[in-house]
């Protein structure tokens, strides 16, 4: 356990996550960016500053002290970085989703396995946003009765620069998938921490506007949970005009016995209740914002060992969800999900 109250972290890969990250740096009490390396170099010298910014993780690794290594690289080596970062005895703060495949899961898993000491988190950073923390607060304590399904939109408004400037997005063998694992894997999570181990899937993916990409930017499917709920998801990155000034909408609709609710996870977040009393849980999270959040929360995990939401066991569910749906695109058939791990 760390000897002082607050973190300290390296950064690998300095796109436009890191300097999210970076940007929202005032408002994370318990974590310092000491360090960042990045193909790059005059990305990585935005986070860290010119006297500890580099082009090589493993000379960074070597050269600085650090805590915790930040990971916000390409999905397809995700892997490869937490495997360094724990040989080199360093905690793993890691950008979702865990990697592209379920194989790429049960190995990270594995790896946690002979690291004990060491903690891995995912920045599935909704479960650190107060509203989505309420909505599954409500749905667990059963507010709104039996819960009999559930709708999730992600509308998103891309252009070809998203792809044409970071090329690995288009690219199955580097991205794992497209618009349900990059956007909706973050409203999919919030559904299973909801109603819990999801059995079966239905899934349909497509790609109509950006011919030159080879993961889909439509995505659709329908998931039934082990206690019965079914869920359906619309996940898109052509939408135009955009609904937001964020050029992204994703909301999460819950109808059940006594009334609904919608929740509306952006910036900021909302949530109401319709046909009951509003609602709010007695937890309060006390975090200035989720992206901040969501940092913040994992780095008590580390400092006092406070139990952290986004583990390797919590957010691989996701990644074997979004697995099953691809499959059943490709089979056109009902898919079952794997178990976790």
């Amino acid at each position: 356990m760390v000897k002082r109250d607050y973190i300290t972290i390296g950064t690998i890969g300095c796109g436009e996550i890191a300097c999210e990250f970076k940007s929202f740096f005032k408002m994370i009490k318990n974590a310092k960016f000491v360090a960042a390396a990045d193909k790059i170099l005059k990305r990585a010298r935005r986070i860290s500053g010119k006297d500890h910014s580099y082009t090589d993780l493993n000379e960074m690794l070597e050269k600085e002290e650090f805590d915790v290594l930040y990971i916000a690289t390409p999905h397809h080596l995700h892997k490869k970085h937490i495997r360094l970062a724990f040989e080199h005895d360093k905690h793993v703060f890691c950008e979702k989703p865990v990697g592209i495949s379920v194989q790429d899961a049960r190995e990270i898993y594995n790896l946690t396995q002979e690291y004990p000491h060491l903690k891995l988190g995912f920045n599935y950073q909704y479960r650190y946003d107060q509203n989505c923390y309420e909505l599954v607060s409500g749905i667990k304590k059963g507010i709104l009765g039996d819960v009999y399904y559930a709708n999730c939109n992600i509308f998103f408004s891309r252009d070809n620069e998203y792809y044409e400037n970071n090329s690995w997005r288009g690219t199955k063998k580097y991205a794992g998938g497209g618009t349900l694992l990059t956007q909706a894997s973050h409203i999919l999570d919030i559904l299973i921490w909801a109603f819990g181990e999801p059995k079966t899937v239905i899934g349909k993916v497509n790609t109509v506007k950006f011919t030159k990409i080879n993961v889909e930017d439509l995505g659709f499917g329908i998931i039934e949970f082990e206690n019965g709920v079914v869920a359906q998801v619309n996940s898109s990155m052509i939408v135009q005009p955009p609904f937001e000034t964020t050029r992204a909408l994703s909301e999460l609709l819950v109808f059940g016995q006594y009334g609904r609710a919608t929740c509306r996870a952006a910036v900021p977040s909302s949530l109401q209740w319709f046909g009951i009393d509003e609602y709010s849980c007695e937890d309060r999270l006390n975090y200035s914002q989720y992206i901040a959040g969501s940092l913040e929360a994992y780095a008590d995990w580390i400092l006092h060992n406070k139990p952290y939401l986004n583990t390797i066991e919590e957010s691989s569910k996701v990644l074997y969800l979004i697995s099953a749906l691809y499959k059943s695109s490709e089979t056109g058939k009902k898919e079952l999900v794997e178990k976790f791990p």
